[in-house]
């Protein structure tokens, strides 16, 4: 696995280089190839809903919205907000280079769910959900359960020191109940 994350052009700013390099690492780990999660005896096949597109403001281009999702992380400030995308729930959204140069790790993280340092949760709190979290590298990746043969990547992320207590605490009651 490669451990050290992507290095951007700028990564004070967004570009269109940088979106169009970190998309093609997308669309091969999610697009032009089938990722699977392992579970036990278990296949879950991940999907991206490709179909399902935004128009970049950065860009110009049409891309998949759980490309922008994974790039992008929660906004409150309304006067920071630069997410485009159409749909309510996005637009609350900013570009974040965190998230955005992690990318080519979570299929990474996906496809070495055995490792020792990846710990592996399922939660049901309405919304079926598996949590993988890379504890050497602080990285979570959450793949929403939507039945037997549908399983969306929902978003990628780094775990900052401060959640690191709260994911442990619910690792620990997932293996409890196993």
């Amino acid at each position: 696995m490669q451990d050290l994350p992507l290095i951007l052009s700028d990564e004070a700013k967004i570009n269109k280089t940088d979106i169009e390099r970190l998309y093609q690492i997308f669309k091969k780990d999610f697009i032009d190839t089938q990722t699977v999660l392992k579970i036990a005896s278990v296949d879950y096949v991940i999907t991206v809903k490709p179909n399902i597109i935004c128009d970049c403001l950065f860009s110009g281009d049409k891309k998949p919205e759980r490309f922008w999702h994974i790039i992008t992380k929660k906004e409150f400030d309304c006067k920071k907000r630069n997410n485009p995308c159409p749909d309510d729930r996005e637009k609350n959204r900013v570009y974040d280079v965190s998230r955005a140069k992690r990318t080519h790790w979570i299929k990474q993280t996906i496809d070495n769910i055995e490792d020792e340092h990846i710990k592996y949760f399922f939660e049901d709190n309405g919304e079926p959900t598996h949590f993988l979290w890379d504890t050497k590298r602080f990285f979570m990746v959450l793949i929403k359960h939507l039945g037997k043969s549908q399983n969306l990547l929902v978003t990628a992320y780094p775990v900052h020191r401060n959640k690191y207590r709260d994911f442990q605490k619910r690792f620990n009651k997932y293996e409890k109940k196993k």
